[in-house]
């Protein structure tokens, strides 16, 4: 059976929860899987449950230790040397420049997921002049870049960072939405008799979660029967909770802060509305999460969100815009036909685009196109 390693760096968010997917789902189409990751990964204890091997990393989301992205390399070059795998596939910026070299060495075809470049979107100049070139160099030896939407393959096609006929499109998808669970209690409290919209997201500053407390006042105040949340946790947790703060919402009844544990599906169960206020996404797969479960979806208009959304799912507002939120907030928790609508719309478009069987069908045929068998490459290797 023909082997893949996943490699990926983000511990959390979407992009580990692609490679969960992927890992789960590939044996049905005769590829073994084994992963790489950062030790603190959020997907660890459910892959080693399903049985598959995983392999902690010491490298971290930001730049600035060499020295853990070095060990993480050179632990990646030996797992690499020794581990007979026929495709790597890494997924994020940092884990394409750091597994892309190290599978070339190896002299294994490397496809790679961007999940976002890092040259994209609201970067200092000197990032985006370094992170272009580093894309472009390491395009040379990737055998397919697979973007998650076609808004993602036009950047790479006009950035040039690899040859059109190597670029293809795989849109993320999710598994479907498991009806049997329990509204998530917290949430459901909070909604009581009301309507809730919340937002499910890492507080990180990509997510722009200050965008929603903006807004909250404007929604609290027209929609008396509202309620709205913001459901993680991370690095911006201080600052949301001193700014909410700082528009009464810290005692408001009907705004709240909660922490988040997966599964994903009781949290949404309790949901009139999700909303996602980023500034910049790839195709995020908290929106297509959304989508599974019959929740209608308030969402910035950036990158390959809107195809995913459409006036028949949800609404698509222009990013960082507090009142555009808030608006279009008050027409989908003001109006009870309207969500059914969406909801119905968003079952039926979650099961015909973004199932996650799709997508781990679509990602293996990549590995099948790329992949020589390990007897071949010998046998090149001998003969030469």
């Amino acid at each position: 059976m023909p082997r893949v390693l996943l490699a990926f760096e983000p511990p959390d968010g979407g992009v580990p929860e692609a490679v969960r997917q992927i890992a789960l789902g590939v044996d049905v189409h005769g590829w073994e899987v084994e992963v790489a990751g950062p030790s603190e990964a959020v997907i660890h204890p459910a892959l080693e449950r399903a049985g598959i091997r995983v392999h902690r990393l010491t490298w971290e989301r930001q730049y600035g230790r060499p020295d853990r992205d070095a060990r993480a390399g050179a632990h990646l070059r030996r797992l690499l040397r020794r581990g007979r795998f026929d495709v790597v596939h890494a997924h994020s910026s940092k884990a394409g420049a750091i597994a892309r070299p190290a599978a070339a060495a190896s002299g294994i075809p490397v496809v790679y997921s961007p999940h976002c470049f890092a040259f994209f979107g609201p970067v200092s100049a000197a990032r985006r002049v370094l992170t272009l070139q580093i894309e472009r160099v390491l395009g040379r030896i990737t055998a397919r870049l697979v973007c998650v939407c076609e808004h993602e393959r036009r950047i790479a096609v006009q950035s040039r960072v690899a040859p059109a006929d190597r670029v293809e499109v795989v849109f993320n998808g999710t598994e479907p939405c498991d009806a049997t669970v329990t509204p998530d209690r917290r949430l459901s409290d909070l909604r009581g008799n009301g309507v809730l919209a919340a937002a499910i997201a890492v507080m990180r500053p990509q997510k722009r979660l200050d965008v929603l407390v903006d807004a909250a006042p404007r929604v609290l105040d027209r929609v008396p029967e509202a309620r709205l949340a913001i459901v993680g946790e991370g690095p911006l947790e201080h600052d949301l909770r001193a700014r909410a703060a700082a528009l009464g919402l810290d005692e408001h009844p009907r705004f709240a802060f909660l922490p988040f544990t997966r599964p994903v599906d009781p949290y949404l169960h309790a949901l009139d509305a999700f909303v996602l206020c980023s500034e910049r996404e790839a195709f995020p797969i908290g929106v297509l999460e959304a989508m599974a479960c019959g929740v209608p979806q308030v969402c910035s208009n950036v990158g390959g969100v809107p195809e995913a959304v459409d006036a028949s799912t949800g609404r698509l507002v222009a990013a960082t815009d507090p009142g555009a939120l808030a608006n279009a907030l008050v027409e989908v928790l003001g109006d009870p036909e309207l969500r059914r609508s969406m909801a119905g719309a968003s079952v039926e478009r979650h099961a015909e685009c973004f199932s996650a069987d799709r997508m781990v069908a679509q990602t293996s045929a990549v590995y099948s196109s790329v992949s020589t068998p390990r007897r071949a490459r010998r046998r090149a290797c001998s003969t030469s």
